[in-house]
């Protein structure tokens, strides 16, 4: 492995995963009716929960760096558990209430997922030394 590139925070692919995440990960919902706006609503939604992560990566790159694939599963099953946890809580025993809250958790889960795959797979790909910077 190469490691001067562990020892810094490879910031624009931290961005490249959170954009292609938030745009493959919401592919298919964009040629519904309301697709376009849920998406620039997804996006607003997010730049507090993006830059909360910026910081731990910030704090944490090497760690992360070293081992992408526990820290990407890492990130997407605490996104998954406070979604969930977000929706019990405010459901309050009627889930008929929540159909907004439901498509926000629906939309949010695949652009995690496509974000935490891209960027554990490019970090490999940095370290074996094929990617092109």
């Amino acid at each position: 492995m190469n490691d001067s590139l562990l020892r810094e925070p490879q910031v624009e692919l931290f961005f490249q995963a959170y954009f292609i995440g938030m745009a493959l990960g919401h592919l298919p919902f964009f040629f519904d009716d309301i697709g376009f706006i849920a998406f620039i609503l997804k996006f607003i939604v997010s730049l507090p929960i993006v830059f909360v992560l910026f910081i731990f990566y910030r704090v944490k790159y090497i760690e992360i760096n070293s081992r992408p694939f526990l820290w990407s599963s890492i990130i997407f099953i605490v996104t998954f558990l406070l979604i969930v946890a977000a929706f019990l809580l405010l459901s309050g025993g009627s889930i008929q209430r929540l159909a907004l809250l439901a498509f926000f958790l629906i939309i949010s889960l695949p652009s995690v997922l496509v974000a935490c795959i891209y960027f554990t797979v490019m970090i490999r790909l940095r370290l074996r030394g094929k990617a092109v910077r």
